[in-house]
């Protein structure tokens, strides 16, 4: 399960490293029985007034390849980062208990950032299920075309 590191930055209050692992192992623990050959990661960060938090689902050759991103301004809602960062993953968490179990994997979040409310907080979301393996090989095809293209004029 690979976790991108927090910024180092970071005031010592916020998610470490370790609390992204053992908080993304729970998830795959709780969702064991959808969960396939994938597993989660969490990621989060703070930047300037915001709290962004990525919860991936994917599978190792990375043809499966779904992070949700969500945002929140901490000091507009009267929050801690360390709080928000928590907030939105508990509340992506609850998105995919209904992604994973009640809808068979067929609710879909927008591409681009929308608003939503929880409890009374406004944050943002998106995600998109891609395909990171078959980009790959397409990305590659179209250098080894463009390689060709080249050498022959």
């Amino acid at each position: 399960m690979t976790v991108i590191d927090n910024d180092d930055n970071l005031p010592p209050e916020f998610l470490t490293n370790d609390e992204c692992v053992e908080l993304a192992e729970t998830m795959v623990k709780k969702y064991r029985i959808a969960m396939k050959d994938r597993s989660f990661s969490i990621h989060a960060s703070v930047k300037d007034k915001g709290v962004y938090v990525t919860v991936l689902l994917s599978n190792k050759d990375q043809s499966y390849y779904y992070p949700v991103d969500a945002r929140l301004v901490f000091a507009a809602e009267e929050m801690e980062p360390r709080e928000a960062a928590l907030f939105l993953i508990d509340y992506i968490d609850t998105y995919f208990e209904e992604y994973l179990y009640e809808e068979d994997e067929q609710i879909y979040l927008p591409i681009d950032w929308t608003d939503h409310e929880y409890e009374a907080f406004t944050f943002q979301m998106k995600g998109q299920i891609i395909n990171k393996k078959i980009e790959s090989m397409a990305d590659q095809w179209l250098a080894q075309a463009e390689a060709a293209q080249n050498s022959s004029n």
